[in-house]
């Protein structure tokens, strides 16, 4: 019997209520838009963002939990052991072990159900076709197969140590492995100037006083946080959201940021893993490749310690297109109910991350794994019951209500941006433009062909991966694999069309990092196809080669046919050939080559190692100025007030902090600052007194020309010089 809700979610009551949503919404949005001027929208979202970011966060946990089984299942599949085709420990997974997430599927069976339901089919001998039961029970499938003693001393190796039907053990080391590299190789240090300040800055605003936005005045009254002057930032406030979680926790320290972004770059290592994992119809080695090539990518390891927020961008970016195709796999409405919470708070990193949105609902309009049958029983529907198709994700109404959540709480988004259009920031002329195409397409094309800053071979494997998606028969699996081009193209052309878009521009190459995850998991494709295609050109046993020149084979092909992404099963020639799409492969040849191509991934990577471990010269000064004015400060008592034009650096030191002009246009607050202060009121000659900014300079040399200014401490740097001076009136 259908509960009162079903009648009413059936009912045309529901689709009449949630288009008056829908319209309430535009309309508060549109009304904001021309109700409001610019700065009245940027003080309304001062203290807005915050608390819808705090809203957001909060459903996100509440989608974990609805998930938390899928989520459990997924991870407990990956170290629980893989039953094998061969009965001796063989290489050949039964695809159903990767449920819930990835669960193996054909355009003519259900999906198989998560990990540990009722509904769950783990492979035996009575599972599978037909062909399948025989490779198990068949005494000879065990003995060519499997392991045996032709195989080679390596195997043998991984076999004794139960690693091979453990991918959780490979993908936990390739997680140590990258968590290493980021902190221990690459140095941790700012790279963009005081970009990174302000972020923390803006955490530490959120977190003490509700507010965003960052402060240009700022004072602590017994470790009591002030904010007198707040500036609203350009950039969205996401990654300053989680700066400030942690912040609230722990207390404010920017150490704490640099940690941050280190676990979050452990974090994208398990989403590529994931989504390689499912476009890979469940096998582990192309997933485990494509985690390993985004866990050496040099410039991902060096600004994952740092705080810029590009490393969030694109692992919160991840996770949204993650959450999607989760959801097109099996259209269940909790994890609809993440995708719609991820998305929006993956959009309030950066600017370009609203660009994940249109991707999502691209892959949604292309109706993604249409020829998946829904799984018995999973619905109240009896169509659905009966197996029939999905019907087109845009046509639900699941889709359009719970739409609703993300549209919520994509609006202050949509305000900040219109608040924002027109800024100058910081340079003069136009930001977006076709003029800075050809330049940029240069540069930034080269930049993953030149083999300078960017492996190589990496790049190759993601063109081998795309042709492999290309050549793929299945149309469901090949539209999976052909959206990470357009991933890659959404994220890598936008900067093409910037002033500031070419890598080779200031600290710019951390642009680069929001296209890196979709050309890791092409990467991984490609190995995979790589690795086959070796396989096939080179067996390593004598037994095998006499089967292929008998043409004994048909018992391992079933196995064989398993491996292949599932919608390509039924696209091969007969049970000995390969796979449609796929090259073929000898199972006791498959570790050997897969090991080589891991070697001659390593050992084409190790030449960016001195470039991980570089600092760089680009910001220097600004780094040193950071450095010089830590130590300045410790000479100077508690009670006292810097004059400085970076306050948001000062105030993450729990020192009071005051714009520089000040000094100049507002002369009578510095005399109420030396009442106040006693007179310990000091002035920061910082990096910006030593550029060829005209503004910049003639407020340094205003406040030496008002001011008598006492040397604390002075530092230099090549032709820069750094001070901290004690100020006092001119008689």
């Amino acid at each position: 019997m259908k509960t009162r809700m079903q009648k009413f979610v059936e009912s045309r009551w529901f689709l009449a209520l949630t288009a008056l949503l829908y319209l309430a919404l535009a309309g508060l949005l549109l009304y904001i838009l021309g109700a409001r001027t610019k700065p009245e929208i940027e003080v309304m979202l001062t203290k807005l963002i915050p608390r819808a970011l705090w809203a957001n966060f909060l459903l996100i946990a509440v989608g974990v939990v609805l998930c938390r089984r899928d989520i459990a299942g997924a991870f407990r599949g990956l170290f629980a052991v893989i039953p094998t085709r061969s009965g001796q420990g063989g290489e050949e997974e039964s695809a159903a072990a990767f449920a819930p997430l990835t669960g193996s599927w054909t355009s003519a069976d259900a999906l198989p159900h998560e990990a540990g339901s009722p509904q769950a089919r783990p492979l035996t001998a009575t599972g599978g076709t037909p062909g399948e039961r025989e490779a198990v029970t068949q005494p000879g499938a065990a003995r060519r197969g499997g392991a045996h003693p032709g195989f080679d001393g390596f195997g043998r190796f991984v076999s004794r140590l139960g690693l091979r039907n453990r991918p959780g053990v490979w993908l936990l080391l390739i997680v140590i492995t990258g968590s290493l590299l980021v902190t221990q190789v690459a140095p941790q240090i700012h790279r963009i100037y005081y970009d990174e300040d302000i972020y923390a800055n803006m955490a530490q605003n959120i977190a003490y006083t509700g507010q965003v936005g960052m402060a240009n005045y700022g004072t602590f009254e017994y470790g009591e946080y002030f904010v007198n002057w707040l500036l609203y930032n350009k950039d969205p406030a996401g990654w300053p959201f989680l700066i400030s979680l942690v912040f609230q926790l722990f207390g404010t320290d920017e150490t704490f940021a640099f940690y941050l972004n280190n676990l979050l770059f452990a974090g994208g290592i398990l989403i590529v893993f994931f989504i390689a994992r499912m476009l890979a119809g469940g096998s582990p080695f192309p997933a485990l490749l494509a985690a390993l090539v985004y866990a050496l990518i040099p410039h991902n390891l060096i600004w994952a310690n740092t705080i810029a927020a590009e490393n969030a961008a694109t692992v919160f970016g991840g996770l949204a297109v993650l959450c999607a195709l989760a959801w097109l796999r099996t259209r269940e409405a909790r994890r609809l109910f993440l995708l719609a919470t991820v998305l929006p708070f993956a959009c309030a990193m950066r600017p370009e991350s609203a660009l994940i949105a249109l991707w999502t609902l691209a892959a949604a309009g292309l109706n993604l794994f249409s020829g998946v049958r829904r799984p018995a029983a999973a619905s109240p529907d009896p169509a659905q019951r009966s197996g029939a198709l999905f019907r087109h994700p845009l046509a639900t109404r699941c889709f359009w209500a719970i739409g609703l959540i993300a549209f919520a709480l994509i609006l202050p988004l949509v305000w900040h941006f219109y608040a924002m259009s027109g800024q100058s920031w910081g340079a003069e002329g136009a930001k977006f433009a076709t003029s800075f195409f050809t330049k940029n397409l240069t540069v930034n094309g080269l930049y993953f062909l030149n083999n300078r800053e960017f492996p190589l071979l990496f790049t190759l494997l993601a063109l081998v991966g795309l042709a492999a998606g290309m050549a793929r028969t299945g149309r469901d699996g090949r539209r999976a694999v052909l959206l990470m081009l357009p991933w890659f193209l959404l994220f890598w052309g936008i900067f093409l069309f910037f002033y500031a878009g070419s890598y080779k521009y200031g600290a710019d190459v951390r642009f680069s990092l929001v296209c890196f995850m979709p050309l890791a998991v092409l990467a991984g494709i490609g190995g995979e196809a790589l690795r086959g295609w070796l396989e096939g050109l080179f067996p390593f046993d004598g037994e095998r080669a006499d089967m292929a020149a008998s043409g004994d084979l048909g018992a391992v092909a079933p196995a064989q046919a398993v491996l292949a992404h599932p919608g390509e099963r039924a696209g091969g020639k007969g049970e000995g050939a390969p796979a449609g799409g796929w090259p073929g492969f000898r199972a006791a040849n498959r570790l050997p080559v897969a090991a080589l191509l891991v070697l001659l991934l390593l050992i084409s990577w190790l030449k960016f190692v001195p470039l991980i471990r570089t600092e760089g010269q680009e910001a220097w000064g600004a780094r040193y100025d950071h450095q010089n004015a830590r130590e300045f400060i410790r000479k100077i008592p508690n009670r006292a007030i810097v004059l400085t034009h970076i306050p948001t650096m000062f105030l993450l030191w729990g020192q009071n902090a005051i714009q520089s002009y000040t000094g100049i246009n507002n002369p009578e607050i510095i005399r109420d600052l030396m009442a106040r202060y006693n007179g310990h009121v000091y002035f920061h000659k910082s990096y910006w007194c030593n550029t060829v900014n005209d503004t910049n300079r003639s407020v340094c040399e205003g406040i030496g020309q008002r001011y008598d200014l006492e040397p604390v401490a002075v530092a230099r740097e090549q032709s820069h010089e750094y001070g901290l001076y004690r100020m006092t009136p001119k008689k």
